[in-house]
């Protein structure tokens, strides 16, 4: 029989959390979405309640002698160890954590309002994009790449602050720095994510000199110069990499990119209608520039934030962030509260990051962009190698990502203009410096810290996943290029194996409940390299 003092604790808790959290999101979704100071203050003022009561340190004692008792029912005990999770993070001085949340709030919004200028003209990101995709320019090209770059210099001072307040309050609880303690939050350990890029290092060293080689030579001759800069990759950090190939898949996706993403996901048995209605989707002043998406209540209210064109990029986008929706869409809403979320940022990410590869499939672009064969014949290779090009990349701008946030927080009164560049060079090959804060215009130092090497442990499950659905789900040989599409038992796969189960598992025990082995680097070097 379980204590009813942890039925009644958890109950209470659990009241209160529903209802700060939900203001807290939707303050968020304000802020985010109209760009207002006043509503950037209601968010930070949410912020601050829901950090005011995860700061009680009788409640949190008392949910670690629970956690010492003997609990029989599986499902209290991951209540119980969630919140703790939550409260590990906001105890000590109230005060600092209020000082940070004042400080990245206003960073955060000075991101959100950022518009590049040229020529005293105010661009949009997407604009950005575009010069960096299509001009032929590099003088143009640098000018651009530089406009973006100026958002580090507006921030990076503060930045700078923010990551001492952070480490004050790590180590006031014991913790080396911010970074560690972040990561026990979150169910992670230092150790076992070194250890997995270390991996990814030795294994992507050969192919991405290859690609690289690709790349320069394609871009040399283009630009007519083998000085090659940061701005030549096409992208503002070279994290996806430039189109070299002979395809370009814009010219496919030119017109009604969400309408082909709705498409998609009913032929897996998957509706995202609802989701659309309910969401921003498209431009506007003082909005956030890049894209999101989150569960507003857990009961139902799931939304995106994205800023729409028709292209590829796009095309991408959308299908990843309703990767990240149909997730909590599709969680058992008799959950408890507190478990009534996703498993893990990584097992979100996962889902996002292959629904998000069907952009680059030739099976997608036959069935969704009306393609004929005889095209399709005549494209697939470069489109295959596309995907590959820009997962290689990824992965080594994921490690310029990982090792600068380790060094950032460890200390932050170094050189990190230095750091920044020495890691760029290391990893993307790319033999540049220059002595300004271009590592602080990169928002999710702010808004998502020690986040990113999720994305690469999301790509890791995202193969592991692909390889199940080949050979349990299809039932098919070859796990590459799989035509997802019309497959209504991919989407009761990810429903029943890994939706419907919302957090009561541990990322490690839902990795392996999905795909009955744990996490495993195997499948996505064997796709990709």
């Amino acid at each position: 029989m379980i204590n009813k003092q942890i039925i009644n604790f958890l109950e209470e808790q659990t009241n209160k959390i529903k209802f700060l959290a939900k203001n807290q999101t939707h303050a968020y979704w304000d802020a985010t979405t109209t760009g207002k100071k006043e509503d950037y203050a209601r968010y930070e003022l949410c912020q601050k309640e829901l950090a005011k009561f995860f700061n009680n340190a009788e409640n949190f004692k008392k949910i670690k002698e629970f956690l010492n008792s003997k609990i029989i029912d599986k499902l209290v005990e991951r209540q119980l160890r969630l919140l703790y999770n939550s409260y590990l993070g906001n105890q000590g001085d109230i005060n600092l954590i209020n000082e940070i949340l004042k400080k990245s709030t206003a960073i955060e919004e000075k991101f959100n309002k950022f518009r590049a200028k040229i020529n005293r003209k105010e661009l949009t990101d997407n604009q950005i994009k575009e010069i960096l995709e299509k001009e032929t320019n590099s003088e143009k090209l640098q000018e651009a790449w530089e406009a973006s770059k100026i958002q580090g210099e507006l921030v990076s001072k503060e930045l700078r602050e923010l990551i001492r307040l952070r480490n004050k309050l790590a180590r006031s609880l014991g913790f080396k720095n911010y970074y560690v303690l972040s990561l026990e939050a979150n169910e992670q350990t230092e150790k076992e994510i070194t250890e997995i890029f270390s991996k990814l290092e030795k294994s992507t060293n050969s192919v991405f000199r290859e690609i690289k080689k690709e790349i320069d030579d394609y871009i040399s001759k283009k630009y007519k110069t083998s000085e090659l800069k940061p701005w030549h990759y096409r992208d503002l950090f070279f994290q996806e990499g430039p189109k070299i190939y002979g395809v370009n898949l814009d010219k496919f996706y030119n017109k009604n990119v969400l309408e082909k993403a709705e498409k998609f996901y009913a032929s897996i048995g998957v509706d995202i209608s609802d989701i659309i209605k309910k969401s921003d989707l498209y431009e506007k002043p003082g909005k956030y520039q890049h894209a999101y998406c989150m569960d507003l209540d857990r009961e139902g209210d799931v939304r995106s934030l994205m800023n729409i064109k028709d292209n590829e990029y796009w095309m991408g986008t959308i299908l990843h962030e309703m990767g990240h929706a149909i997730y909590w869409k599709y969680i058992n809403r008799n959950l408890p509260f507190l478990i009534r979320d996703t498993s893990h940022i990584l097992t979100t990410e996962a889902v996002a990051m292959l629904m998000e590869r069907n952009a680059k499939n030739p099976y997608f672009i036959k069935r969704f962009c009306n393609v004929r064969t005889e095209e399709i014949d005549r494209i697939t290779e470069d489109v295959k190698k596309s995907l590959k090009l820009r997962q290689i990349v990824f992965s080594r701008w994921s490690q310029v990502m990982f090792y600068f946030e380790k060094s950032l927080y460890e200390y932050p009164e170094q050189n990190l203009n230095e750091i920044w560049w020495s890691l760029v060079k290391k990893y993307q090959l790319i033999n540049f410096s220059r002595d300004k804060p271009d590592w602080a215009s990169k928002i999710h130092l702010v808004s998502s810290p020690i986040y990113y090497h999720n994305y690469i442990l999301g790509e890791l499950f995202a193969s592991q996943i692909n390889n199940y659905i080949a050979k349990n789900v299809l039932k098919i040989k070859s796990s590459k290029n799989i035509d997802y599409a019309d497959k209504k038992e991919i989407g009761d796969y990810l429903k029943i194996r890994i939706f419907y189960l919302g957090a009561i598992y541990k990322w490690e025990e839902l990795i392996k409940s999905a795909t009955d082995e744990e996490l495993n680097t195997k499948y996505w070097i064997d796709e990709f390299c």
